[in-house]
């Protein structure tokens, strides 16, 4: 019989994701043009490194987690950054994005790329790619691909300038071109296998963007929309009770609103099994 997972108290973990906030500048946002100092960068960097030590049952947690107390806050600081002249923040926020857990494991990360809030995100991540980010151990150029990935799969394609997909049209095709000479390049076979599948599996889904044709009555997003849909439909919670899988007269968690129940029993039964240590309010 398998041991239990020990998750870090409540507490504890609400206190690591608060510290990253604030090493991360995201209480106290950069002025105009100033970029981290060598020993933010380091300070911000040396804790993100030591999440990678934990035991892996312990780091998703901790990231969604933050997913749900400062993601807002993040790409809301992320926006007023400059990719130039503030390298260091901006290549280190997207490096805490690329390290974010699967949308289909963080409800929060789910919710909010849905949301409003969401709006030209997609885009300031491509372009980043594109133009140059660093990469930042311990995510990387693999990690980048998946995070565009993960806008593309479950941002609003209506985001997008073609509506085809959350991406505008012109980024799409720089990235195409990026991805292309990237992996023809003689470093690329330096990557470790994760990071060679991830940025391959970009170039895969850009190329079928384009090349997927829908119903000729549907919508320019239709392959996107299709993509999102088939994920949400594997989450329990999101169209039946979470417990039961009842799917008749469902209302969601009244708190975090990334889970639904038939009603007080299955909720109450939930909350109990674990619902309690990853149920956060959140405003979007």
């Amino acid at each position: 019989m398998s041991n239990p997972v020990r998750l870090p108290p409540l507490k504890e973990t609400v206190g690591l994701v608060s510290l990253l906030a604030h090493n991360a500048r995201l209480d106290n946002p950069l002025p105009a043009n100033t970029d981290f100092t060598d020993d933010e960068f380091k300070e911000v960097q040396t804790q993100l490194n030591a999440f990678m030590v934990l035991p892996p049952s312990m780091r998703p947690y901790i990231y969604i987690t933050f997913s749900a107390k400062e993601l807002p806050t993040l790409v809301r600081v992320l926006r007023t950054l400059s990719r130039t002249t503030q390298r260091k923040a901006f290549s280190t926020l997207i490096q805490i994005l690329s390290l974010l857990e699967d949308p289909k494991r963080d409800p929060y990360f789910r919710r909010f790329l849905r949301s409003p809030h969401a709006v030209g995100l997609p885009n300031i991540i491509a372009d980043a790619f594109v133009q140059g980010v660093d990469w930042l151990r311990p995510s990387g150029p693999g990690h980048i691909c998946s995070l565009i990935i993960t806008t593309l799969q479950w941002c609003d394609p209506e985001l997008g300038d073609d509506k085809r997909a959350s991406v505008d049209a012109s980024i799409r095709q720089a990235l195409i071109t990026k991805m292309t000479a990237f992996i023809s390049a003689a470093d690329f076979g330096r990557l470790d296998e994760l990071q060679r599948i991830e940025t391959q599996r970009l170039l895969g889904t850009l190329q079928s963007i384009d090349n997927m044709q829908g119903p000729p009555e549907g919508p320019p997003g239709w392959f996107m929309n299709h993509t999102y849909n088939w994920l949400i439909e594997g989450i329990p919670g999101q169209e039946e009770c979470a417990v039961c899988m009842e799917e008749d007269h469902t209302s969601w968690c009244s708190r975090c609103k990334t889970v639904k129940y038939c009603g007080t029993a299955c909720q109450t039964k939930d909350w109990k099994e674990g619902h309690k240590l990853r149920c956060f309010e959140v405003t979007l």
